[in-house]
């Protein structure tokens, strides 16, 4: 566990799945279904939906929450062995270090030595490159979803 100014940091369990949907859910509506179709919005909703966040705890995929005052305000996710398949923090604590506090406690997971893939959406492009990801491809658009796939490369 880390504490990041009263902000913990902190594994996530399976009583987590419901506050870290609605957290993800809000944001992808926000920042990310407007660059998408219909078939993607649903994709993305069916993705956040608690049940899913479940299987992939079950299944073992590193989740990290960051909590302040009670409530979860932001969430990573890595699908091992490494892929950051989210990085999401609550609008209203935005610019405080929490995104790059929960990048360091997931990457820890990552496979060693191994570069570390994200599909970033578009709006999230510059915060990936703050934390030194580089684009690997073009923007891609698929299953009505646009993203551009970036890597972080380990420095040895």
């Amino acid at each position: 566990m880390t504490v990041i100014d009263d902000i913990v940091l902190r594994d996530a369990t399976i009583d987590d799945a419901d506050a870290m949907g609605m957290l993800v859910l809000a944001l992808m509506k926000r920042w990310i279904a407007p660059d998408c179709t219909q078939e993607g919005v649903a994709r993305l909703v069916a993705s956040a939906a608690p049940g899913k966040i479940e299987e992939r705890l079950h299944e073992g995929h590193r989740h990290v929450v960051a909590q302040y005052g009670g409530r979860i305000v932001g969430v990573a996710a890595l699908r091992l062995p490494s892929h950051l398949y989210w990085l999401f923090v609550a609008d209203d604590m935005q610019r405080r270090g929490i995104a790059r506090g929960l990048w360091n406690a997931v990457r820890t997971s990552a496979m060693a030595d191994a570069p570390v893939t994200v599909n970033a959406s578009l709006h999230a492009l510059e915060m990936y490159r703050r934390l030194g990801f580089e684009a690997s491809a073009s923007m891609r658009f698929e299953h009505g979803i646009r993203t551009v796939p970036m890597a972080w490369i380990p420095r040895t």
